[in-house]
């Protein structure tokens, strides 16, 4: 064991301690810096040995002559003095305890413990190293260094776990993540690295839900070229070699009748019959859609949109029509069919039938397969059931709305179907849900509008209906107090990057780190000076962690450097592809 740099102090408790910096390592690079010491405690007459992993942090420098005001006079005339100066400083820490773990008698981890007395005065704290960490993790299954520990740069294990059984492996249920961080805090390269860990468990099935084409391009921090990170290189070069599937929503066939009516009035063809402003149009177009998933086969099978044929349009405009003196009802009890408002729908739909039929026309071609589109939840099939890796991103070009929420609410609609599809046959799942720049969908801006409103709802929705079923969710977002109540209550592990020392979100990260946390979060280094991404992470998937302290992890730069520390993830690299 290498020789002590500090010898624990006091006051101490159980899951805190004071030490003294000795001499001999006054000159190391000591903040953030893991470290490790071990105590013997008996119970009921049983010696048991500990050890603890901690971090260190809180390190003040005192010197008692230079606090003197006599002395300081002196000082000021004739600068440092010989022996005092120096000589006599006093350097201490605070040691947070990340882990405890019980060793057998030959020293090997048995188990995660706690502390049941603190550690006595004199007891030697010694640097870890990265014999003692493996040591301390070899035990658990998952495990998966996404990063160093950015005091001594000794790489920082992390659980990546499926969410299949603690027998095979896995959490046994489905954990939900956020990733947190402003503009340029490296939350996308962390997450990619995060993706590669579970991506090593061959069990798994991931989806990416991408707005902006930053996993599908597999391009991380463009223009920053201190890293260099790709997905489909990284995944290539896993034993278990994985291929990414990379498509956008222009080249999958929509499917609900919802999305269809939706795709119908961006297209302005309720308005064209009459349905004028947002909140008739959409009841007409919950109207449609109801109507067209009651149409059947001879069979008595509900017909699905994309078999819609030019014929049932003139038959759906006059179901829809006799509902018009409902939606327009200025008194209850209208009956539907016998007022205005259903004569002049047919009548604005005769005057214009070539131009609405070929608005039909045009939404149903989202909706074909005959074409080469794949279905949409066969695409979701093939993460939940085939286990594959998809990357979908969201084409915007034929979208009338800066955020395309339609596109997602069918995403949630159809992967919801389909988890439901599949336990009702006894398939379980176990998958990974990824949703980039999460803050579109489910921060405050998104509820200005119905369709934002539905879509933060629908997504709040999917979040606690999926967990149960081993469907996680990897949220990637740059806001955190506007961010979604119910979906943040959810979340089981937390990861800060840089941006949130000022206003609401301090407030937030402060309550979630506690106030010593929140202090080291606050002197974690500038990403955009340093060119290091450092984050603090909370929550099961620590794997050192037995206490809840947070973890504090400082990225790789690059694909090379994540692959290196993870031999027993990725062999491809090195002619093996498993």
């Amino acid at each position: 064991m290498m020789q002590p740099i500090a010898i624990i102090g006091s006051p101490n408790s159980t899951t805190s301690f004071t030490v003294d910096i000795l001499e001999t390592a006054r000159d190391r690079a000591l903040d953030h810096a893991w470290v490790t010491f071990e105590v013997v405690e008996r119970f009921n007459g049983k010696a048991y040995r500990k050890r603890a992993l901690c971090q260190l942090g809180g390190i003040v420098t005192r010197n008692r002559w230079h606090e003197d005001p006599v002395i300081r006079s002196v000082i000021k005339h004739q600068g440092p003095l010989p022996v005092l100066s120096g000589e006599s400083d006093l350097t201490s820490a605070q040691l947070t305890a990340l882990g405890i773990f019980l060793l057998d008698d030959a020293g090997q981890v048995k188990r995660r413990t706690t502390l049941s007395t603190p550690p006595p005065s004199g007891t030697p704290v010694h640097p870890a190293s990265v014999e003692a960490l493996r040591e301390l993790v070899h035990t658990e299954p998952g495990i998966f260094y996404a990063g160093q520990s950015p005091g001594d740069g000794l790489p920082a294990p992390l659980t990546l776990r499926h969410f299949g059984s603690t027998e095979q492996g896995g959490f046994g249920e489905a954990v939900m993540m956020g990733v947190f961080g402003q503009t340029r805090s490296g939350k996308s390269i962390l997450a990619a690295q995060l993706l590669a860990g579970f991506a090593a468990n061959a069990d798994m099935g991931l989806l990416v839900i991408d707005p902006q084409g930053e996993f599908g391009r597999d391009r991380f921090a463009a223009g920053d070229h201190r890293v260099d990170f790709s997905i489909r290189r990284l995944l290539n070069t896993l034993r278990t070699r994985r291929e990414v599937v990379v498509t956008t929503t222009d080249e999958v066939a929509l499917e609900g009748a919802e999305a269809f009516t939706e795709t119908l009035r961006r297209a302005g063809f309720f308005e064209s019959l009459g349905f004028k402003g947002a909140n008739k149009e959409r009841e007409a177009g919950e109207r449609l859609a109801g109507l067209i998933n009651d149409l059947a086969t001879s069979e008595g099978k509900r017909r699905p949109v994309r078999d819609l044929r030019s014929a049932d349009l003139p038959l759906l405009v006059k179901d829809l029509a006799r509902f018009a003196d409902v939606i327009y009802a200025s008194r209850p009890g209208t009956t539907p069919g016998e007022g205005q408002r259903a004569l002049d729908v047919m009548a604005r739909y005769q005057l214009d039938e070539a131009r609405l039929r070929k608005i039909w026309l045009q939404a149903l071609q989202a909706f074909r397969t005959d074409e080469g589109r794949t279905p949409l939840s066969h695409l979701i099939q093939r993460v939940l059931i085939d286990r594959e890796v998809v990357v979908l991103s969201l084409s915007q070009e034929h979208s009338y709305d800066a955020v395309p929420y339609f596109l997602l609410n069918e995403i949630l609609t159809r992967l919801r179907h389909v988890i439901h599809r599949s336990f009702n046959k006894g398939q379980s799942s176990n998958a990974l849900v990824v949703l980039d720049e999460a803050h579109l969908f489910a921060g405050e801006h998104a509820s200005e509008s119905n369709d934002g409103a539905r879509t933060r709802s629908l997504l709040a929705q999917s979040v606690r209906m999926t967990g149960k079923y081993g469907v996680g969710w990897l949220f990637i977002t740059q806001t955190l107090h506007d961010f979604d109540k119910t979906i943040l209550r959810q979340l089981q592990v937390r990861i800060f990057g840089q941006g949130f020392k000022l206003g609401a979100d301090r407030e937030y990260v402060e309550a979630e780190l506690g106030k010593e946390g929140f202090a080291r979060y606050c002197s974690l280094p500038d990403p955009k000076r340093t060119g290091r991404y450092t984050f603090m992470i909370t929550g099961p998937i620590v794997a050192l962690g037995s206490l809840g302290t947070p973890l504090v992890l400082q990225g790789f730069r690059g694909a090379d450097d994540l692959i290196r520390a993870n031999p027993h993830c990725f062999g491809a690299a090195n002619g093996q592809h498993g």
